[in-house]
């Protein structure tokens, strides 16, 4: 029976606004349901008693702990979201906790409102850091990663003991279907029993993941990714600097460089993403390997992107030195070929596509 789970959402709101839209978006990739309780105002008593209903009906509690503690409650003196967190304990619910690296605080929220300082604060965080699962980040997309990632495997270890949610025909359904086996026949009651197999077999989430991501999140992803455009004036400029070495003359260097700015401006035009960069070298990645024998920006960067995501796994099939010009040459071979994962998320991107 196929089961939905309830992510509270708690932190701070005004200066999360961005990572909570992103915690949300995660969540329902993850197809799961999202809670949050955006729509009320803190210090009201009897929204705090609505907050506790909606986080005791959540089956798992999310904190994104930024910059600030958060206003107080005058009652209990803590921050309304470490009442939030206390709640979920009592409550004995998983909790799970993202929290923002210092880098991602002081370069993209407002650093005048930061209250890390605070004794409050430092207590809350080492509370957090130590008492459950914690991931630290240090961008909106490896927030919404990490959550993506972590999420399937606190359903997995607490899948006895969360409640969910389940839609209200499959329980319509089974409870007509448990009436009507008390009164048919064993050959009919076989067949009532190979039918429920047949749905329990058919709608597995579990079939729509590769490794820990679902299949949705990774497509998403690889047609997203494309080589920065500061990584790539990076290789640009490391391309010049070379030519610059090579002793030419003022006006010969210069028609170099003209033709190498030219020339690589015109391959960023035509970078694929990382989608169309695994469709086109799909023989390869299936079968024998995909040969890299000189390893530019787009290798480096989409190989390392690949291997995140568990897609696929490169080795060195050579590697030597030699000397050239008074210098020593590496020459580096590598094989780059698809995992398991891999091979599923092509298989079934394939069925996806024949069915459009």
């Amino acid at each position: 029976m196929i089961k939905k789970y309830q992510v509270f959402i708690s932190s701070t709101y005004e200066d999360l606004i961005r990572e909570r839209q992103r915690a949300i978006t995660a969540i329902l990739n993850a197809e799961q349901i999202p809670a949050g309780m955006e729509a009320f105002k803190t210090g009201d008593a009897s929204q705090k008693e609505v907050i506790s209903k909606w986080i005791q009906q959540s089956d798992i509690y999310l904190l994104i702990l930024g910059g600030r503690y958060g206003s107080k409650d005058e009652q209990d003196g803590i921050s309304y979201t470490e009442w939030e967190y206390l709640k979920a304990e009592e409550l004995n619910i998983p909790r799970f906790a993202i929290v923002l690296k210092d880098e991602y605080i002081n370069g993209n929220l407002d650093a005048s409102h930061s209250e890390q300082a605070l004794p409050e604060y430092q207590q809350f965080k080492e509370k957090v850091t130590k008492n459950h699962l914690v991931s630290f980040v240090n961008s909106l997309d490896q927030l919404e990663l990490e959550i993506m990632k972590n999420l399937p495997e606190i359903i997995k270890d607490h899948e006895e003991s969360l409640e969910g949610w389940v839609p209200g025909h499959y329980q319509r359904d089974y409870e007509n279907l448990r009436d009507k086996q008390n009164d048919v026949s064993d050959e009919i009651r076989q067949n009532n029993q190979d039918i429920l197999k047949m749905v329990k077999q058919n709608s597995g989430w579990k079939d729509d993941y590769i490794g820990q991501y679902h299949f949705s999140y990774i497509k998403k992803k690889l047609e997203k990714t494309i080589i920065p455009q500061d990584e790539f004036n990076k290789d640009l400029q490391s391309t010049i600097d070379r030519y610059k070495s090579f002793g030419m003359s003022k006006e010969d260097s210069e028609r170099e460089i003209n033709k190498i700015e030219n020339q690589k401006n015109g391959e960023r035009e035509r970078l694929p993403n990382l989608l169309e960069y695994v469709k086109v070298n799909k023989c390869e990645l299936v079968g024998p390997g995909l040969k890299i024998m000189q390893r530019g920006l787009i290798e480096e960067y989409y190989i390392s992107e690949l291997e995140q995501l568990n897609l696929a796994k490169e080795e060195t099939i050579q590697n030597s030195n030699h000397w050239a010009n008074g210098q020593i040459t590496d020459f580096r071979y590598d094989n780059l070929y698809f995992t398991e994962e891999g091979k599923k998320f092509m298989t079934m991107l394939d069925e996806l596509n024949s069915s459009d």
